[in-house]
């Protein structure tokens, strides 16, 4: 079984995902995934908000540490939780442009994922 960090959905999703669907989705787009806990708020900033091996679905701060706006750059992919709906977020200097489906035989190429800045201060680090 792969690593993959879990992302919790409050921001809109396209039309196709159905209505009461779960909003957690799985991605390995951060490089090294390591079941790390994000947010994507409803007004599109990606949060960290926990960290590690404990199973944490309500996405509680766990780290007891306030959550850290990645400032993420880029593309992401996402699965489903369930592995049924497949899309591609976009990301410019840290707030969602988009979120589309991945078409049926598209390629996703990691290499082309920007890198994530941590604020370090925040993390203790």
């Amino acid at each position: 079984m792969s690593l993959r960090d879990e992302i919790r959905w409050e921001a809109p999703l396209p039309a196709d995902y159905p209505s009461g669907g779960n909003r957690l989705f799985r991605t390995g787009s951060f490089g090294m995934a390591c079941w790390d806990h994000y947010v994507v708020t409803a007004e599109g900033r990606l949060l960290l908000v926990g960290s590690g091996w404990r199973d944490d679905p309500e996405f509680a701060d766990i780290s007891g540490r306030p959550p850290v706006d990645v400032e993420y750059h880029g593309d992401i992919e996402l699965s489903s939780d369930q592995g049924d709906h497949r899309y591609v977020a976009r990301f410019t200097h840290g707030t969602l442009e988009s979120i589309r489906p991945i078409a049926d035989g598209e390629p996703w190429d990691l290499t082309g994922i920007a890198h994530m800045k941590f604020m370090t201060e925040d993390r203790g680090a």
